[in-house]
Parts: C-alpha cells; sequence; structure tokens
C-alpha cells in the first residue's frame, strides 16, 4: 500500500512540476522590462522547478530501479525540494499581492505582473505557476513524510554511534 501510495504522488509530482515548470518559464520568457525583484523571484520560482525536477527523476528512477534507491539520499532531495518548493510558493504569493487580475490600476511600478505587453495574461500565468507550486508542495511533504518513514525502517539513523561501537 505504501509502494503504491508513493507511486501515485511520485506521478503527480511530476506532472504538477510540469505545468508549473511551462507556466512560470513562460512568464519568464516573456518578461520584457520587468522589475529585478519580480524577475528575481520568477527566476528563484524556476531554480526550484529544476530542483523539482531532478528530485522527482531521481525518485522515478529509484522506485523502478532498486539498486539506485539511497534512503538518505531520497530523504535529502525530498527535504530540500519541500523546503524551496514552500520559500517559493510564499514568495510568489507575496510579490503577487491579488486575486484580481483584471484590476491592476493602483499597483506599485515594481509589481511582479509588470513586465509583458499583456500585464493581465502575466498575472493569471504567476497565478496559475503558483497554485500548482503549492500543490507540488503538498505532494513533497507527504513524499518527505514517507522517506522519512522508509529511512527510519531501513535502519538509518541519525544519531551517532553508541558506547559500544568505540573502541579504546
Amino acid at each position: 500500500m505504501r509502494t503504491i501510495i508513493n507511486s501515485i504522488l511520485r506521478i503527480l509530482q511530476f506532472f504538477f512540476v510540469l505545468i508549473a515548470t511551462a507556466l512560470l518559464g513562460n512568464v519568464r520568457a516573456n518578461s520584457q522590462d520587468a522589475a529585478a525583484s519580480s524577475t528575481a523571484a520568477i527566476n528563484f520560482a524556476i531554480f526550484v522547478c529544476a530542483l523539482a525536477w531532478i528530485t522527482v527523476i531521481y525518485s522515478l528512477i529509484a522506485h523502478v530501479v532498486s539498486a539506485v534507491a539511497i534512503p538518505i539520499a531520497a530523504l535529502a532531495l525530498d527535504g530540500l525540494a519541500t523546503l524551496f518548493t514552500f520559500i517559493s510558493a510564499v514568495v510568489l504569493s507575496a510579490k503577487l499581492t491579488t486575486a484580481n487580475c483584471a484590476n491592476w490600476g493602483s499597483r506599485p511600478t515594481d509589481w511582479i505582473a509588470f513586465g509583458s505587453s499583456d500585464t493581465e495574461k502575466r498575472c493569471r500565468e504567476i497565478q496559475a505557476g503558483l497554485v500548482f507550486t503549492w500543490f507540488l508542495f503538498a505532494t513533497f511533504a507527504a513524499t518527505l513524510f514517507l522517506a522519512f518513514k522508509e529511512f527510519r525502517r531501513s535502519g538509518g539513523s541519525v544519531r551517532g554511534p553508541s558506547m559500544s561501537q568505540i573502541s579504546v
């Protein structure tokens, strides 16, 4: 049952990271004269998508080829992906600060959705990318929990050696 849940979560992660990368990559590709802070936030989100790709591809390969599966590597990759995905989602949420992309008249000049010829389209793409980033965070948090349980089940420990293992 645990492997079925892990497989479903990994497949969901694959699709979520694919969609988030496509949406945020399109936002980055269509940036013409965006403010530096908004460009940095989008660049960080693209970096997080790249890290998520590495994590998802490694975990899918490790799921199929058990010789590649290293519990501490899966735990580390899932931990980093969870942390950075959460940070990226919070940063994009804070920079977007809106639920209505059609009413952007009173925004500051360095608003994240400015910097394209079609501000409303860019805002909606950022919103959609943000939603999939939050979904990605939720699936990474679940697989981090499963990776931690697998790490503990396989005899992994974060403690040091016991006194009987130290020779004097």
